[in-house]
């Protein structure tokens, strides 16, 4: 049986502790073996993060030190997947350029909060993480996204016009809801959804968070 890492924490008002239980059930009824720790100190041993098949970095805001990166990195690229959702892991570590590189993108604004009712498009109908899920609406934050050209996205929604400082810009962004990307040996899933658990657990991001963590396990 394949077993997953999940470290929590950082910023109360994502319920890190909320939603990484939740994610911890979802793993679990799939045939997963799961961990959850509620502190960053594992990641002073890659030997001991060498032994998960994925880990999942659920922790939104703080600070990664130059060793820990480095710690990670070396495990992700030997073949050990990276996961996360929402402020889990792009709005983690933003001081840390090289972590931003690695995962793929960097949270920057959601300019409607979480009354912002959108639409998420399935860019990719033949991958196996949307295997099943057609386009969907959903009530939540839109995130704006910086992302690397590298990823391989997956769904995308599009982002306002109005909501964009840019004064001259008329049409509405393309901005990349899903993506996968490889790190080395790793494979590495990010979707932009699940600001609290009432998102996550509606039907269309559940199984795209599922299918994306079935994905990135090694």
């Amino acid at each position: 049986m394949k077993r997953v890492l999940i470290i929590y924490g950082g910023w109360e008002g994502h319920q890190p502790g909320v939603i990484s239980a939740y994610l911890a059930k979802q793993l679990d009824e799939a045939g997963f073996i799961v961990t959850r720790v509620p502190s960053l100190d594992v990641l002073d041993d890659p030997d001991q993060l060498l032994s998960y098949d994925l880990i999942i970095m659920n922790w939104t805001r703080g600070e990664l030190s130059s060793q820990r990166f480095e710690n990670l990195s070396q495990v992700i690229d030997s073949g050990v997947g990276l996961a996360g959702i929402h402020g889990g892991l792009t709005s983690a570590f933003q001081g840390n350029k090289k972590w931003l590189w690695m995962t793929g993108g960097c949270f920057v604004a959601h300019p409607g909060g979480a009354a912002t009712t959108y639409s998420v498009h399935i860019t990719d109908q033949h991958h196996p993480i949307t295997q099943g899920i057609k386009d969907f609406t959903v009530q939540t934050e839109q995130y704006f996204m910086l992302t690397d050209p590298a990823n391989h996205v997956l769904a995308t929604t599009a982002f306002a016009a109005s909501d964009h400082p840019e004064a001259a810009n008329q049409q509405p962004l393309d901005i990349p809801v899903a993506w996968t990307k490889l790190w080395g040996h790793g494979r590495i899933f990010f979707h932009s959804l699940g600001h609290d658990l009432s998102v996550c657990q509606q039907p269309e991001i559940a199984a795209l968070t599922l299918q994306g963590f079935q994905w990135a396990s090694r």
